[in-house]
This record gives structure tokens, C-alpha cells and sequence, in this order.
């Protein structure tokens, strides 16, 4: 047995939305046209394969966009009629969303409470925060509709999470947007900076180091209400698995990549959602397996982690983000040779909390202990 994880974009880019740190746009390079919707035949294949693949393991199933409500609920009825056709008995079997949540509505909330979808939602902020960058074609900002669909979330008892970018605009005020969110109850919370290459250099909207650094600091300092954190933020969980000796949740902080495929509209299959590109293109659905895509991944996509920049060899926070991700090592200067682009924000970051994240450490593992006594 063996666990299977595909991130499947069923329309591609395609959005109702026009937010303006959106990376996946550049992908219409591509895949021109106005409409992307997966074909059955590609979707039962996907599945299929993987679920064979698994020989029984988990297979988990992660479908983002563009926006993959715009694939309505025919086609995700279609999802889950090919997951029980292909799999296996007490196999398990996840699926979750990745949506601007402006599209959601009772008949959404009813499946996906139905068929114990997770869903994230992307929300940045406060109304000011979010509406910058978070707008409609139009240039209207989608702060209350993304609210208003998360309030269904909430009111229909679905398991979902935040999802909050940064870019370089809206970095100024962790503490307002953290307090922000666990007024609304919102206690699942991720945080990720906005950043990538346009023309040949970073794009505008990208958070700069020094920003993040000072970003996550003080993000943390109200986050760890005195050694009792009231919500889960990602980064932080990711760095207390580290302490606790487990492998992080976060491919950025494990030792290698291409745990993962992506699967595009049309079956092209690619190692990473940020290196959907023609270089990066392993096959398609139709023509290669699922096992030989996930070895070519493995053999050469896989091995860019172990890259190491003259900067990463003797520093002492490299167990934890193993020489960096391979996307912001490419973003500033389109060479995975450099060492990442946040490794500043890091070496600020690091050091600022690692005590107070020691001490939670110690105190998780006093707790199990403890517990295992009775």
C-alpha cells in the first residue's frame, strides 16, 4: 500500500475572480481558450489510475483552481461515483477544495457536508486588507461574498480553513488580521506570502523578505498568548512537527520534493502547482501512467531540494527548511541554485521564536507523557 496525492485543477485557471497576486494566470500561456473544464474521461482516468496506484493506501484528492466550483456539482458527484467504483473496502479517501468561497451556496454546503469534503477559503483580512488584492474583473473587492460563504461553512458544520496571502500592501498588520479572524471563530488559519517572477524579475505585489520576517514575528508574538496559542496557524505547527521529530505537513520544509502531482484540465500532468510550465510537463493521463509520472517526478524533479547554495551549508536553521523550496529559490533571479528568496524572512524569524517554540514542544511532550501514565 502507498499514499497517493494529486492537486487537480478541473476548470485550470479559470476564475470568477481577478486577484492580483494570482500566479496561476500565467498558465493561459499555455492552455489558451475561455473555458477549461476537465472531460469525464479524464476525470475517471485520474482517479482510477490513482486509486489502483495505491494499491489500497490513502488517496487523497485536492482540487484547486482557478476557481473548481466554476466545474459545478455535477462534476464533483462525478468525483466521488468514481471513487467508490475504484476504490477499495475501508479504503481511505479525501478530498478537499481550495475556493474563493464566493460561488458557495446551501447545495454546495449539503455535498460537501455529505461527503465529508475539507474545504479552504481564501480570505486575506479585514475588508481593507482583503478587497486589495481579492477583487472581481470589475474591480469590486469580494470581501462580503467570501464572508458570506464562509458563514455557510461554518452554519453547515463543513471542516474548513483560512487561507490568507500576503503581498507587499497588505503585510503591515498581522496582530489586526489575527484578532480578526478569532473574532469571526476563524482558529485554522494559513498565512502565505505573496511572491513571484514577472518579466524577467519579481513581481511588484511580492512580500519582500524583510517584510515577511517582520510579518511572522509579530504575528507570532500575539499568536503565543503566553504559551497558550488560541488557533492553529500552518508555519508554526510545521516548525513544532520539526521540534517534536516528525516530518512537516509543509513540502517546503521537508527533504524533498514530489510527494505530489499536479493534474491539469486536460491530463497533463506536472511536478508542483508552482512549475506548471512546458519544461516542468512529465505526460499526460492518457498516454503515461500513474506510476512512471510520479518516478519521472521523483528522479528529476525531486532531487532539486538537495541543491545546495553556498549559503545553506553550514546554517544552523537548515533542519527545518532543508536548503528551502524550489520555487522561491527560482523566483528572484530563475535559478534554483540561489538560496531561497525568503531565507531572510527565515533567519529573522527563526531565532525570534525558537525559545517560546521549544518551550510549547516540551510541554506537548510532558502532556503525552503524562497521559500515557493513566
Amino acid at each position: 500500500m502507498r499514499k497517493v496525492e494529486l492537486i487537480l485543477k478541473p476548470v485550470s485557471y479559470d476564475c470568477n475572480l481577478s486577484c492580483g497576486y494570482c500566479f496561476y494566470k500565467k498558465t493561459s500561456r499555455l492552455y489558451p481558450g475561455r473555458s477549461h473544464l476537465m472531460r469525464e474521461n479524464v476525470l475517471e482516468k485520474l482517479i482510477c489510475e490513482c486509486m489502483t496506484y495505491s494499491d489500497g493506501g490513502p488517496c487523497i484528492f485536492c482540487w484547486q483552481g482557478g476557481e473548481p466550483l466554476l466545474a459545478g456539482i455535477s462534476f464533483f458527484q462525478k468525483v466521488v461515483e468514481f471513487q467508490k467504483e475504484y476504490g477499495r473496502p475501508g479504503q481511505i479517501v479525501s478530498n478537499s477544495v481550495q475556493t474563493n468561497a464566493t460561488l458557495l451556496n446551501t447545495e454546495w454546503i449539503r455535498f460537501f457536508k455529505k461527503y465529508n469534503f475539507f474545504i479552504g477559503a481564501s480570505l486575506d483580512g479585514l475588508p481593507q486588507v482583503h478587497n486589495r488584492y481579492r477583487q472581481y474583473v470589475s474591480g469590486r473587492g469580494s470581501f462580503e461574498e467570501v464572508v458570506a460563504g464562509i458563514n455557510l461553512l461554518a452554519e453547515g458544520g463543513v471542516d474548513f480553513n483560512i487561507l490568507s496571502t500576503i503581498g507587499k500592501e497588505t503585510a503591515y498588520s498581522p496582530q489586526e488580521i489575527y484578532k480578526y479572524f478569532l473574532s469571526r471563530g476563524l482558529y485554522y488559519l494559513q498565512f502565505i506570502p505573496a511572491v513571484d517572477r514577472k518579466n524577467q524579475q519579481v513581481a511588484d505585489f511580492s512580500i519582500t523578505p524583510a517584510q515577511y520576517g517582520n510579518f511572522l514575528c509579530r504575528l507570532f508574538d500575539i499568536w503565543w498568548n503566553h504559551g497558550n496559542p488560541l488557533a492553529s496557524i500552518r508555519l508554526f505547527d510545521n516548525i513544532l512537527e520539526i521540534l517534536l521529530g516528525q516530518e512537516s505537513n509543509s513540502c517546503a520544509f521537508k527533504d524533498h520534493c514530489s510527494e505530489y502531482l499536479v493534474a491539469e484540465f486536460n491530463g497533463d500532468i506536472y511536478p508542483c502547482d508552482f512549475f506548471v510550465n512546458k519544461e516542468w510537463k512529465l505526460g499526460n493521463i492518457s498516454k503515461v501512467s500513474i506510476e512512471k509520472l510520479f518516478q519521472k517526478a521523483r528522479l528529476r524533479f525531486g532531487n532539486l531540494k538537495k541543491i545546495v547554495s553556498s549559503d545553506c551549508k553550514n546554517c544552523q536553521w537548515n533542519f527545518i527548511c532543508h536548503n528551502g523550496c524550489p520555487w522561491f529559490r527560482w523566483v528572484r533571479n530563475a535559478r534554483v541554485e540561489e538560496k531561497d528568496y525568503l531565507c531572510d524572512s527565515y533567519r529573522q524569524f527563526f531565532p525570534y521564536a525558537i525559545k517560546r517554540l521549544e518551550k510549547l514542544r516540551d510541554s506537548i511532550l510532558f502532556r503525552t507523557s503524562e497521559s500515557k501514565r493513566f
